[in-house]
């Protein structure tokens, strides 16, 4: 009986160590204490578009240190061509906006549906802009480590039928957060950054916090 009773204790202490190191602490974007690493941009990260004389195209590029550990876990990637073809832009000028994962950070993704003819659809996922407060855990879908995600993109010359650009595109005025996590010693640890939107162009990067 004592033998049976060891045993059980056992499994629960498993239980309940894995449950931990699944749940952690409530993590909602915004919000933060001493128990995260934070980080406030000033000013903020914002864009600062460089000529490129060959290709005729305005790019901006910056990196972001999450976990603050000397590597660079986040890169910034936009193009924009000035001025803007007019109608579908090719494949050589077509402007995004795309972080670069590094380092097993993972962003929050929405996945967006759209028609390419003959009853037949695609998807595409974006990084998803999240709400003042939004839960941020395993309940949301997230990208795969190391690689791009766009946070919005104009569909170029060829891409099959009526491609979306992303939520994104479409805010102005607004501030929004991405959710991100990432591996820390034995567990993902939850965080946020949260971002101004201008216009699609113009995105600030604010601050940003993850659980320490």
């Amino acid at each position: 009986m004592k033998t049976l009773l060891h045993y059980l204790f056992i499994i629960l202490l498993i239980f309940s160590s894995c449950s931990k190191d699944d749940t952690g602490k409530i993590v909602t974007a915004g919000n933060y204490d001493s128990g995260f690493i934070y980080h406030e941009f000033s000013p903020p990260l914002k864009v600062k578009l460089i000529l490129d004389p060959i290709t005729d195209n305005y790019f901006w590029k910056d990196s972001i240190d999450i976990n603050q550990d000397g590597s660079y876990d986040l890169i910034i990637n936009q193009r924009i061509h000035l001025p803007a073809e007019t109608g579908t832009p090719t494949w050589e000028h077509f402007p995004y906006l795309r972080l670069i994962l590094k380092n097993g950070i993972q962003v929050a993704t929405k996945i967006e549906s759209y028609p390419v003819g003959m009853g037949q659809y695609n998807q595409v996922g974006w990084v998803a802009p999240l709400n003042y407060e939004t839960l941020i855990n395993n309940d949301l879908v997230w990208s795969e480590s190391v690689i791009t995600k766009s946070m919005w993109a104009v569909p170029p010359i060829g891409t099959s039928g009526s491609a979306p650009s992303g939520a994104w595109y479409y805010l102005t005025n607004e501030e929004k957060y991405i959710g991100i996590k990432m591996k820390i010693g034995s567990r993902f640890k939850y965080g946020w950054i949260k971002v101004k939107v201008i216009s699609p162009e113009d995105i600030q990067f604010l601050n940003y916090a993850i659980e320490k």
